[in-house]
């Protein structure tokens, strides 16, 4: 008899946290993780220190905090036009994995299966697993990354479909999927009575005058509909864990099931200083999307004068860069992992590589590493110097075209 479940035998050390402590070993500027290297809000971090001091160390209930879940459900009527309810609809997690792990495992039976818009995080698949399903990959093919309707359909079709997954903004592709491509999966989801999960985490992070749609607002998707996300990314905050899942009554009962007999609560004085973080006005997304934009419009540049054919994302703070023709330029393969890793140990400059965001087919992730730009000027002037070690190519690499307007 094995000493250890037949579930975790298709588990792996996370790549991006494996590559991460590889970085950090070897002085690298860690560009895979999506961690801001600059400080939250201040106004969060005052809010953090008053529930310190004012004695919040305790539980609180589990489903979170009565003020955020006001707060969330407040927020999400502001910018959505919709509104919750704070008492059954809105629970808040230990940040957005352990929602993603809940909603699977409280929706999803062993045996069912569930759909996966893939290259996507590795947690989808860890929860498919904690919840005994089967996944249905789906793949985004480069350049453009978008749904193909007829993978879709086929996917849907096929026996036992619970549920779909997916992220938008999307991570690591940078994509925002457009209203018509949501309407798509919701008709499916209404014809094969399919349930969403949506994973909105990088919701603020648009750009280019695109706009995020979440898919709950399409006619009859709120009742079928887990919507997620947090505070990690948006109010950078990457290490408080505070997360939250907007659904249904029935299904959130469900996940808040999972939830309390697994973390009871997600941490007290966080989700205290979490109110003021989602209570911030429009002035803070505007300053938001602006600071990234000038972030992205950096890295961007400079990824591609050092020969990488990096497209420009229309959301959140990655660039799935392709290498193939520095590599050829360098004499090294297209082999992700293995350029990943030079890049760390020769460069000093830390990725994750494009296969790892794959299942079905590793090998459509091949010759791409996934750069993260969160950081301040002096950590990209650091990089821009590092990236100087590189044999450019300059102009004789084409920039890619964007992803389908």
């Amino acid at each position: 008899m094995a000493r250890v479940a037949e579930r975790t035998f298709d588990l792996f050390e996370s790549t991006i946290r494996s590559l991460t402590v590889h970085a950090i070993a070897k002085g690298a500027v860690n560009l895979g993780q999506g961690s801001p290297d600059f400080p939250p809000p201040p106004e969060l971090v005052a809010a953090a220190q008053r529930a310190l001091a004012e004695g919040v160390h305790q539980y609180v209930p589990t489903w979170g905090l009565p003020s955020l879940r006001e707060a969330v459900a407040d927020k999400t009527e502001r910018f959505y036009g919709y509104r919750p309810d704070p008492a059954t609809e809105v629970t808040v997690t230990c940040g957005v994995t352990e929602a993603v792990i809940a909603a699977l495992i409280g929706v999803v039976d062993p045996g069912d299966a569930v759909v996966v818009l893939e290259p996507a995080h590795e947690n989808y698949h860890a929860g498919i697993v904690f919840a005994g399903a089967r996944p249905l990959w789906v793949p985004l093919r480069p350049p453009g990354f978008e749904i193909d309707a007829g993978e879709l359909r086929r996917a849907f079709a096929q026996s036992g479909v619970k549920a779909v997954i997916f992220n938008t903004p999307h991570n690591p592709t940078g994509r925002v999927f457009r209203r018509e491509e949501l309407g798509l999966i919701a008709d499916l989801c209404h014809e094969f009575d399919v349930i969403a999960i949506a994973d909105e985490i990088y919701e603020h992070m648009v750009f280019d005058g695109l706009e995020h749609v979440p898919i709950a607002t399409l006619p009859g998707m709120r009742e079928r509909t887990i919507t997620i996300s947090g505070l990690s990314k948006t109010y950078s905050v990457t290490g408080w864990r505070v997360g939250w899942t907007i659904a249904p009554a029935d299904l959130t009962d469900a996940l808040r099931k999972i939830h309390d007999f697994t973390t009871i609560c997600a941490p007290a004085p966080l989700q205290q200083a979490a109110v003021t973080a989602v209570s911030f006005g429009p002035d803070y997304y505007d300053w938001l999307r602006t600071y990234y934009r000038e972030r992205r419009e950096r890295t961007i540049a400079m990824l591609r004068r050092a020969g990488f054919e990096a497209p420009s994302p229309e959301g959140a703070y990655y660039t799935l860069a392709d290498f193939t023709a520095l590599a050829a330029a360098l004499g090294r393969s297209d082999d992700d992992d293995a350029f990943a890793r030079y890049l760390i140990d020769d460069i000093g400059i830390g990725t994750v590589p494009g296969s790892s965001f794959y299942r079905s087919d590793p090998t459509l992730g091949r010759g791409r590493v996934r750069f993260a730009f969160p950081k301040r000027d002096e950590t990209l002037d650091e990089v821009e110097r590092r990236l100087a070690r590189l044999p450019t190519l300059g102009a004789s690499v084409e920039p890619p075209s964007p992803p389908r307007a």
